[in-house]
């Protein structure tokens, strides 16, 4: 007995020692499990139209489990990085394509108060910048301010991203990315018709790869949250030429917006404009993967992420609030407005998309919260007429 408690003790010390020894290295999991329950009305014409509920997984966000790791170089320099994966909660299927670390996978190094280098699959500025602001964080499907602004998605990321950010002083941040190949599945509209492309592996070959630029700058002070982004994408060079043009265009985007908080109350802003197609087409569907869920959709009810089309083009906006009921629970609202300003068939006859949209979350601990939301959206995605109403209630813990 006496040399099994000498052998376990000799073991936890060594284990200790080289805890120690690896002091300056960090390896954390982490993850959000997400379910709950889910009501879809649409209405306005035979392809949109019906009604579903039942269980929906990622509701407020996407369930996820991860590993971040970073080693410390001294002088405030560390190596840094993250692979995060996706998945259904209800079934236990992977998310992202089916990728093992679809959400996130990149390394980088950066240095504290200077900012840093990725490499990798990650987010556009976009996406960093405004997640903030949006009330609803990105989160509850058509609520979120990605359905007006679709570079804000929080589902997307995009592989193959060289992405760095600077902050040459204390609270501006400045951001730039490229990605060589962000591997989406995209739609060449050319006026009368869809043709889609399925993202091809990467290759090493500009010629057969879609591109995309990222631009960001945040500024945060107090109470105050300042944020602009740009983002474009080029199309693949032997794509589908559109009508009377030589090649695609390129899709372009750029957001401005804000938040300052009351205390009793948080109020944001975004305004922006989208030009040559759409990034990470946003309608709804009851049918678009055969469960009920809050998932997006492209125009046409198909699955592609990118649209190129010369004549899409349209106004964002959107107006928010956040109110802190008491220090559990809080109460947050959204308008968003998507408003037509191009020729484009894919939205003919469509003068705005409008969604307002309600939520409540309540904390029943650090890590653990109960929430409810609802949101009605008319001309919903840009197809003419329809109209989609959402209720939805679940439970979020995070580990």
């Amino acid at each position: 007995m006496i040399k099994k408690y000498l052998i376990t003790a000799t073991a936890l010390a060594l284990f200790s020692i080289q805890l120690s020894s690896n002091a300056e290295s960090l390896v954390t999991m982490y993850g959000i499990i997400d379910s709950g329950l889910v009501y879809q009305n649409l209405t306005g014409n035979d392809t949109y139209n019906g009604t579903r509920a039942g269980l929906s997984s990622g509701t407020q966000t996407t369930s996820r489990w991860g590993m971040r790791g970073t080693e410390d170089l001294g002088d405030g320099y560390s190596l840094n990085f993250v692979l995060e994966s996706s998945f259904e909660t209800n079934d236990g299927a992977l998310l992202s394509g089916g990728r093992m670390f679809g959400l996130q996978s990149w390394f980088g190094f950066g240095k504290q108060d200077l900012g840093y280098l990725r490499f990798g699959r990650q987010s556009s500025f976009a996406l960093e910048n405004f997640l903030p602001i949006d009330p609803f964080r990105g989160g509850f499907g058509q609520a979120r301010m990605a359905m007006a602004f679709g570079s804000s998605n929080s589902n997307t990321k995009y592989s193959n991203l060289l992405k760095a950010m600077i902050e040459p002083v204390t609270g501006l941040k400045l951001g730039a990315g490229y990605s060589f190949a962000p591997q989406m599945n995209t739609t060449y509209y050319n006026g009368s018709g869809v043709t889609s492309a399925t993202a091809a592996d990467y290759n090493f070959d500009t010629m057969h790869n879609t591109r995309l630029i990222t631009l960001g700058a945040n500024y945060t002070s107090g109470p105050l949250v300042l944020a602009a982004s740009y983002d474009q994408v080029m199309p693949d060079p032997s794509a589908p030429v559109p009508d009377a043009l030589s090649r695609p265009p390129n899709i372009r985007e750029w957001i401005l917006g804000g938040k300052y908080d009351f205390d009793w109350i948080a109020l944001s802003i975004a305004y922006g404009q989208n030009a040559g197609g759409t990034i990470n087409n946003q309608a709804v569907s009851v049918t678009s993967n055969g469960k009920a869920s809050l998932d997006s959709v492209s125009w046409g009810g198909g699955q592609a992420t990118m649209m190129f089309d010369p004549n899409m083009s349209y106004n964002s906006s959107m107006f928010g609030a956040t109110i802190p009921i008491n220090q559990r629970s809080k109460v947050f609202t959204s308008w968003t407005q998507a408003h037509n300003t191009g020729t484009s068939n894919a939205a003919a006859g469509v003068t705005s998309q409008n969604i307002f949209s309600l939520g409540y979350q309540y904390d029943l601990s650090a890590r653990t919260d109960l929430y409810a939301a609802t949101s009605y959206a008319t001309n919903a995605g840009f197809v003419n007429g329809v109209n989609s109403y959402i209720l939805v209630s679940g439970i979020r813990h995070r580990f």
